[in-house]
This record gives C-alpha cells, structure tokens and sequence, in this order.
C-alpha cells in the first residue's frame, strides 16, 4: 500500500524533516477520527485529503528550516515533545481539515513553521494561537480586508530609503508612490460590508467605531531620518491611489486591526503577492 504522506510530501520527506512529517501524520489521522467521529465516511476522508494538503505545505517549509543547521534540526526533532507546539499544530490539523482552500493551507502551515523559531512567550507566538483558531472563520474577502488594513498601517519598505535609490525627494517619492500601487492594487476592488466589520470585531480581528475617522494621507507616511517628506496627496490622485480613498472612506476608515488581526493580515498580505515579511517586535515578550 502506498503511504499517503509520501505522495503528499514528495522529495520533502527525509532527515529531520521526514520523521517530524510521518510522526505528524500519525498523529494528525488520530485527531482528526477523534474530531469526526461522528460524521459521515466521506467527510473524514475529505478532512483527510484536505490535512494532507497542508502537511504537504507544511513539510517544505519544514525541510527549510532544516537546512539552516543542526540547531534548527534540534528544534524540529523536540519540537513534538513540546505541548505548547503540539497544541498549535493540533488546530492547524483541524483548521485545515476543515477547507480545500490552498491559501488556507499555506498560511496555517507558515504559521505552524514560524512557531518552531520563536520563543514560547514572543507575541507572535501568542497571536498564532489564537489566528489558528479563527482562519477557517473567515472568508477570503475578510481575510483581504485583514491584509488591506495591516499593510495601510503598519507595512512599510525596509530598509528606507533603499540604499540603492538616489536619496532625494523626486526619486523617493517616485519609489514610494510605485512601492505602495504594488502592494495595494489588488485591493482596489475590493468590497466591504458593515457586516465583514462586526464579524471581524466579534472574532478579535479589528477594532470598528463608525465614529472615528482615520485620515489616510496622515497614516501613509514614510518616515527618515532625512528632510524627506512623501507627496501622499500626488498618490491618492493615481487611478490607484483614488480607488484605495474610496475604499478608505467608505468605512475602513473606522477600522483597526488588532494584534491578531496583524499577524492574519500580514500573512495573508505575503500570500497574495509572493513576499516574506518579517514580524519586527512581534518576537519580543
């Protein structure tokens, strides 16, 4: 009989990485029967094949990791024997057995992955174990909305300025204004209900006050220790920069994301366009 986890897996499975995978597998089939007990043949097998898919994205980011040395290779061989880990990985399973959606499955297994290099009390630790638990909550324009809101606060170029850009006000604003039609043309479509916002509250994504009004030219700041100042109002003029205004002031506005909410819309953030963000005093405690 040919072992599922090696068809799922592919070249991954070996060394550290193929015995953390099958003793995962083996655990995962245990939670997820235990899970499912009660439903249909074919739904656990569905929650199977989806689990699959996860470990799959799992196992290379793993293998990754692995390479990056022998004490990286030490983590992930104890990492099984850490109840802290073992119940994130618990829900990832779960979470994940319970969609076909792939980004789904990436973003839990990067969460999963990140978890094994970084301290048990760092912020982003401590967000994960909530996120794991609210990914299959939310659909993919929420998730986006989630993405939207974090790059819009919090995501910025780093370094800046970048060291191979001529450190002047027409070329840096060039840069920026190119820089942030990168990272938000894909939102410029979206669109958001009244009812996203309160579902969102009610899972601790975002804070939502229709009250407050957040100005968008005073957030989109790029900071320097120069005289530099970024013409935010020349890029809210762009097609782009027009529809992510609408947007802004049809209601996100009166959106903040909170710490989860961040770890969510980052991750969802560096799915959507390819990127890896690293998550600067998240790893604090």
């Amino acid at each position: 009989m040919v072992d599922p986890v090696s068809i799922a897996i592919g070249a991954a499975i070996g060394g550290a990485t193929g015995a953390f995978t099958k003793e995962v597998w083996d655990l995962g089939k245990n939670w997820i029967h235990s899970y499912f007990k009660d439903h249909k043949p074919k739904a656990i097998a569905k929650a199977e094949q989806n689990s699959l898919d996860f470990l799959a994205e799992l196992a290379q980011r793993v293998k990754t990791l692995e390479e990056q040395g022998e004490q990286q290779k030490k983590v992930i061989e104890d990492s099984l024997n850490q109840p802290d880990f073992s119940i994130l990985l618990q829900k990832a399973i779960l979470s994940s057995a319970q969609t076909e959606d792939k980004g789904k499955h990436e973003i839990l297994a990067r969460l999963v992955a990140d978890r094994l290099t970084q301290d048990t009390e760092s912020l982003l630790v401590l967000c994960s174990k909530q996120a794991v638990d609210v990914i299959p909550m939310l659909n993919e324009r929420q998730m986006k909305i989630l993405a939207f809101l974090t790059t819009i606060f919090f995501l910025r170029p780093q370094p800046f300025p970048p060291p191979n850009i001529a450190n002047h006000n027409t070329v840096l604003n060039m840069w920026c204004q190119q820089w942030l039609e990168g990272r938000l043309t894909i939102y410029q479509d979206l669109v958001v209900h009244n009812l996203d916002y309160l579902h969102l509250e009610s899972l601790s994504c975002i804070k939502w006050d229709p009250i407050v009004s957040r100005n968008l030219a005073e957030i989109l700041k790029f900071e320097t220790d120069t005289k530099f100042k970024f013409d935010v109002n020349a890029f809210l003029k762009t097609p782009v920069g027009s529809k992510i205004n609408e947007l802004w002031n049809a209601g996100l506005k009166s959106a903040l994301p909170t710490t989860v909410g961040q770890v969510i819309g980052v991750y969802t953030s560096d799915h959507l366009l390819g990127t890896v963000t690293s998550f600067d005093g998240f790893g604090e405690h």
